[in-house]
């Protein structure tokens, strides 16, 4: 009888931690968005949860700048369809005018993102540096209140990663873990000045918390970037990577990592175009097209944030590239 026990518990055990296995092996990390408690979250913070894609721990890029075949094969993939929203009154009238594709995954260290931009004209390459009238000071780079650091081929990169611990609607990220928004620009950088493609503060009208910490954040490395420009193609790739220890704040003090179970962050990006003055009768950009929408349409004084929702998982992509 003492023998008969043990034997009979792990008759019993053994299937029900076999359905449990199998139940956690074939979760997907996008059923973490159905959850009600997920959904509510996502109403009150102004979230789309049809605006989804997920971070899959895959294996580390080169991050030089280049994308090489099979480099993102682990990865999500991403690209401009009609479904993105365009801000400027100029619609994207070819693949030839603007197109792109892009990448994102992790490795456990960083998250990545991969941008596979192809543009008919490079602003400030191809191009005279023109600038609006109502800024001469556009291209001033390290001043809070003065330049444009998003004027230009560019790419904006937005994450809040509290917004199911916070769940209510943001006007101005705080840039950093708790919420960034930072540029990508072709042409200037903070570190680089004018001329040197790289990661630049957000600004003007921006909180003094948000530019410090995103100065923070590109000085101290917590945002990485490389680009290779192809000329003669009209075509430039970036890899963009974003330190998670430090980086993803998904609670007070608490960063996303392998040990975290499947977590929707909110995300946003949008990808700008400049080109000759003359596309531009605004003086403003040529596009700005946005994955998940730029701010609520009954709401443009404030301009509270539009998200989509990336979901960080320690899984892999066994799919491949999606």
């Amino acid at each position: 009888m003492v023998f008969f026990i043990p034997m009979l518990y792990r008759l019993l055990l053994c299937p029900l931690c076999l359905a449990f296995c199998l139940t956690a092996c074939t979760t997907r990390p996008e059923q973490a968005l159905d959850e009600d408690w997920v959904k509510e979250a996502a109403i009150k913070a102004n979230a789309v949860l049809s605006r989804r894609m997920i971070s899959w721990k895959g294996e580390t890029p080169n991050f030089d700048g280049q994308i090489e075949k099979g480099e993102y094969a682990d990865a999500s993939h991403f690209m401009w369809t009609e479904e993105w929203v365009e801000a400027m009154i100029q619609e994207i009238a070819s693949q030839e005018d603007l197109f792109f594709e892009g990448w994102v995954k992790h490795d456990g260290e960083h998250l990545y993102l991969a941008f596979d931009i192809r543009d008919d004209i490079f602003y400030g390459i191809e191009t005279e540096r023109w600038v609006s009238p109502e800024n001469p000071l556009t291209h001033v780079i390290g001043e809070r209140e003065r330049g444009y650091p998003w004027f230009g081929d560019m790419i904006e990169i937005l994450i809040y990663g509290r917004l199911l611990d916070l769940k209510v609607p943001i006007d101005d990220v705080t840039g950093d873990g708790r919420g960034i928004q930072i540029i990508y620009n072709l042409t200037k950088s903070l570190e680089g000045g004018v001329g040197v493609p790289g990661m630049l503060p957000h600004g003007p009208n921006r909180t003094v918390e948000n530019w410090e910490n995103n100065k923070r954040w590109i000085l101290e490395d917590i945002i990485e970037t490389k680009t290779k420009r192809y000329d003669e193609a009209n075509r430039y790739t970036v890899e963009l990577r974003v330190r998670l220890n430090g980086g993803i704040e998904i609670s007070e003090g608490v960063y996303w990592s392998m040990e975290t179970e499947d977590t929707p962050i909110g995300f946003n990006l949008s990808i700008g175009d400049v080109d000759t003055q003359d596309k531009s009768p605004d003086n403003s950009l040529h596009h700005e097209t946005w994955w998940a929408g730029k701010w609520t349409s009954d709401d443009r004084n404030t301009r509270k944030k539009f998200w989509g929702f990336l979901v960080m998982t320690s899984k892999e992509n066994g799919a491949g590239r999606e």
